[in-house]
């Protein structure tokens, strides 16, 4: 494997991405300018340079030119930074020793209608990209142990089926539930859809294989106080809230299946003024009989009213933008079942989205029936008034053009799922980000969906978003694989674009301690006097520390200060970069 000592041989591999990147950018020219840089002693295009071919092209180019240093202007790196990388590998050379350019998403897809300065920055781009590549150097591949444990946040549908998925593959499970029973807001509801089921009768099942499984250790009433290490090596503070008493356990892995909490209407459509308007999650709740039953007097409901959307998709000091996605199926499945047992229902909605497999037959069910659905305007909603103990809508009906009124003996709330209370803890605690709705972002939302940006850490169920009971435990299953795929490994890679303390520059100011968002960064106290010493499982190479060091005593591997002070260079100057292409 060629060295970051050797003269740099630098080959250049322009991407055409079909007409993604060509039906804009010039690429012959790119190519053609390419072949003039430093150091550049090869300078090709490919239709798809991710594909088996063009990967070849550049494994046998390596080989042939002698190359030691690759540059791939293509699309986003995190799309295919990972397969390049071992592209080059495979061919010899050390993975640092490559650098890719984002010329679609940066250039052609943003610049569409300009061809020829889209051509000219993609020039550019790939001018610094070569600069850069001269200066790149190997780095060492650096693994961790993992310890085959699991620990699985949230005794819901999702967390559960993790548990159970993880303990089934031979790998333990931690499972830790802050409520006294296991089981989640699916455990109190009366039907889930489509199939005609309660929550009991889905959830305990899974919880009697849990609470007897040898390789799950169920922790109900508790909660985790303190977590702290890298992935792989993870420990874990849970407190017992009856007893008060704290174990540790260390995991090599997480998976954070918290759910959700149904939203509280308050300021909405007379919710909490009168007892019979109530949400659409405690309707769900309702002990099951003959008839629906009005709360404020026992009578018997006649006529019956959903309002959608109660809190979704709408901005404000109440409201949520995001859809809650479950709320018009579960509508629908409600009005049907329920259509049997009273006179009159009616669904006011603003719009439906019965997105899912078979979801659109609940919609056509509950029509079948002769549930009324009212659309209204988003900008007009329904108005409530309750007189004399009575309920009484008054809304505009779009499709008759009609001002409409109603009397419902009961009212029904479809709101918002929200996340958590204590949701913003969690994210600290396990270094989560959060999305604008508050629910936590995953790492990709295509690519890696299940993986956050803290490695060893990953999410299932409502956790990430709002989502039905269904797709939760498709996401449970989908972690825990995640996870058996970690512990199964024994050890597991590390990213080595890290930062690194000089320890003789680190003035002890503790300025990188408080700035990692990662807390990678500890002071370490067996010097004297202490100094900055980083963590590199726990770093992500952000570069925060470095920026902010007073004292200079950080530097990033694969991103120096050379390094990116010569991109700089290339592109202020480019006159500088004259022909001096290896022979």
């Amino acid at each position: 494997m060629m060295t970051e000592k050797a003269e740099p041989r630098i080959g250049v591999f322009v991407c055409h991405c079909g007409h993604n990147i060509a039906g804009v950018v010039d690429v012959a020219k790119v190519v053609e300018s390419a072949k003039s840089l430093p150091h550049v002693v090869l300078s090709t295009d490919h239709m798809f340079m991710c594909s088996d071919a063009g990967q070849q092209l550049i494994k046998d180019r390596i080989k042939e030119q002698k190359l030691n240093r690759v540059v791939v202007a293509s699309c986003s790196p995190r799309m295919h930074e990972p397969t390049f990388r071992r592209v080059v590998e495979d061919a010899g050379l050390n993975r640092y020793l490559f650098d890719q350019v984002n010329i679609r998403e940066h250039v052609s897809w943003c610049h569409m209608r300009q061809p020829k300065e889209a051509t000219d920055k993609a020039i550019d781009l790939v001018r610094m990209s070569v600069a850069r590549a001269a200066e790149l150097e190997s780095l060492p591949i650096k693994s961790v142990s993992v310890t085959p444990r699991t620990l699985v946040v949230g005794g819901g549908i999702a967390g559960l089926r993790a548990s159970l998925d993880i303990a089934d593959r031979g790998f333990e499970a931690v499972l830790v539930e802050r409520m006294p029973e296991l089981g989640g807001h699916v455990r109190k509801w009366t039907h889930l859809f489509p199939a005609d089921e309660s929550g009991e009768q889905i959830i305990a099942p899974l919880v009697r294989q849990a609470e007897h499984h040898k390789l799950v250790r169920v922790m109900k009433d508790s909660e985790v106080v303190e977590f702290g290490g890298y992935i792989g090596n993870f420990t874990a503070k849970i407190k017992n809230h009856k007893t008060g008493m704290v174990k540790e356990v260390d995991v090599g892995t997480v998976i954070v299946a918290t759910g959700f909490e149904p939203f509280r209407p308050f300021g909405y459509y007379e919710y909490g003024q009168h007892p019979d308007i109530i949400t659409l999650a405690e309707l769900q709740e309702m002990t099951p009989r003959a008839d629906l039953i009005r709360p404020s007097d026992g009578k018997k409901v006649k006529k019956l009213a959903f309002i959608g959307c109660v809190g979704s998709r709408e901005a404000g000091k109440l409201g949520h933008e995001h859809c809650s996605r479950h709320c018009c199926s579960a509508v629908a499945k409600a009005a049907a079942d329920l259509r049997d047992r009273v006179d009159e229902v009616v669904i006011m909605y603003q719009d439906i989205r019965t997105y899912g497999r078979g979801h659109e037959e609940l919609h056509r069910l509950a029509r079948s029936k002769l549930v009324i659905y009212s659309k209204f305007p988003k900008e007009k909603k329904p108005v409530v008034q309750i007189a004399n103990g009575r309920i009484r809508i008054t809304w505009y009906d779009v499709l008759s053009g009609d001002n409409l009124e109603y009397e419902p003996d009961l009212l029904v709330l479809a709101s918002a799922m929200i996340p958590p209370a204590d949701v913003a803890e969690t994210s600290k605690m396990f270094s989560l980000t959060r999305s604008a709705d508050g629910f936590f972002n995953p790492e990709h939302i295509k690519l890696a969906p299940l993986t956050t940006h803290t490695a060893g850490v990953m999410i299932a169920g409502a956790a990430q978003a709002a989502k039905n009971a269904s797709e939760s435990v498709v996401d449970a299953s989908g972690a825990a694989a995640k996870a058996v795929g970690l512990m199964a490994r024994g050890n597991v890679e590390i990213e080595s674009t890290v930062s690194h303390v000089i320890p003789e520059l680190c003035s002890s100011c503790h300025t990188c301690v408080t700035a990692c968002p990662y807390g990678a960064i500890a002071m370490d106290t067996k010097k004297s006097p202490p100094v900055a010493l980083v963590t590199e499982a726990k770093c992500k190479g952000c570069g925060t520390c470095a920026a902010s060091c007073p004292s200079s005593a950080i530097i990033m591997y694969h991103s120096t200060d050379e390094q990116i002070l010569t991109m700089v260079e290339a592109y202020l100057c480019p006159s500088t970069q004259t022909t001096g292409g290896v022979a």
